[in-house]
């Protein structure tokens, strides 16, 4: 059903909008329509226009609102269609993520950290540590699978990507789509919900991490410290709600020195900054681009490019740089209704997410 079938196609807008007007723009089928709160009618709209395969748009020109009707794209996701796949990823990420956890617990810096020297120990704390960032990654895909399932969006399983143990364990997941993003507020949601989700199983290992510390007289830290630089070791520069979290245990005399499940908080928060950026690339580019225009958009992702290479992730950067121009601009189908109030006043919790999450390298490595 499309031009052949117009007066069915004008039945269908008629039900949602007053049109003004319908006529045929270079082969396709466009509403003036004339309605002030167009956000609700045109989901509704989209929803009963997809099980006849066509797609609105709607856009403001000249002042009037434009809905454009055209057929349903076929969406070929460059992945293979086995269902067994994602299962297979996940087991050989998680084998990845415990050999990692595994031989970090099994070096002398470990020893030095934190006084343990049995197998079972070492086994617990890389226990410990696969659960941890298995739970990360895992909470921050399926926030972003429950946000596109709640904004009737279709999207594959989460393809988990095994890394190399003992330098990057996992590569993290990736999830495609496979509808098109309906209005601001369901890009602001998409983006959003995988970092918040990631962020808050994030501080729940962060706590069992100082629990299970071993908590050191701050007399004692110089010694250690230097034990673990003359072993090879280095000291990770830790994110500012570790900071802050410490006085919530009250020992201000005494200095936490954290085994494997530190690591993977660390790296918890370190992935939730970086996915906050506004880079198209990363979940914060959705974010930012539900309220950014197309030009104020692309700018802050270049911003994000050279704070990237000024704090020590320079080949992130290079990466980030590299796909910009190959990623498209991608604007929701509604391109009229404005991000609500309520999304708007949680834009600042985005940045205060980043602020207690980013970890600067450059100026705080000791090696």
């Amino acid at each position: 059903m499309y031009v052949n079938d117009l007066d069915s196609v004008k039945t269908i807008v008629g039900r949602y909008f007053t049109i003004l007007d319908v006529y045929l723009d270079a082969g396709i089928l466009t509403f003036r329509v004339y309605d002030e709160d167009i956000k609700e009618k045109f989901r509704h709209l989209y929803k009963e226009l997809k099980q006849h395969d066509l797609v609105p748009t709607a856009t403001r020109e000249d002042g009037k609102i434009i809905i454009r009707i055209f057929p349903k794209p076929r969406v070929e996701i460059p992945i293979p269609k086995s269902r067994i796949l994602p299962l297979l990823l996940f087991i050989a990420t998680l084998i990845t993520i415990s050999i990692d956890g595994y031989l970090r617990s099994t070096t002398t810096v470990y020893e030095i950290i934190t006084g343990k020297t049995g197998f079972l120990d070492r086994f617990i704390d890389a226990l410990l540590f696969a659960v941890a960032l298995m739970s990360i990654i895992g909470v921050h895909e399926l926030g972003h699978k429950i946000s596109a399932k709640i904004d009737y969006m279709e999207s594959s399983p989460p393809y988990f990507i095994p890394g190399i143990p003992t330098m990057i364990p996992t590569f993290g997941a990736l999830i495609f789509q496979k509808s098109p993003i309906i209005n601001r507020d369901d890009m602001f949601d998409i983006g959003i919900s995988g970092p918040i989700g990631g962020f808050i199983v994030s501080i729940g290992v962060l706590l069992v991490s100082f629990m299970t510390a071993r908590w050191i007289p701050e007399t004692e830290y110089d010694t250690i410290i230097n034990q673990v630089l003359a072993e090879g070791g280095f000291l990770l520069p830790s994110p500012l709600i570790f900071y802050l979290a410490r006085p919530l245990f009250g020992r201000p005399d005494m200095v936490p020195l954290f085994s494997t499940i530190g690591f993977a908080a660390w790296l918890g928060m370190l992935v939730t900054a970086l996915n906050l950026f506004p880079a198209w690339q990363l979940d914060g580019g959705r974010v930012f681009r539900s309220f950014l225009s197309r030009r104020q958009h692309r700018i802050a992702g270049y911003v994000s490019v050279v704070i990237f290479a000024i704090t020590g992730y320079f080949f992130f950067a290079i990466l980030i740089l590299l796909l910009m121009p190959r990623t498209p601009d991608i604007p929701p189908l509604d391109q009229v209704s404005p991000l609500s109030k309520r999304r708007k006043t949680a834009i600042p919790l985005v940045f205060i997410i980043l602020a207690l999450t980013f970890v600067p390298l450059r100026f705080f490595i000791v090696s």
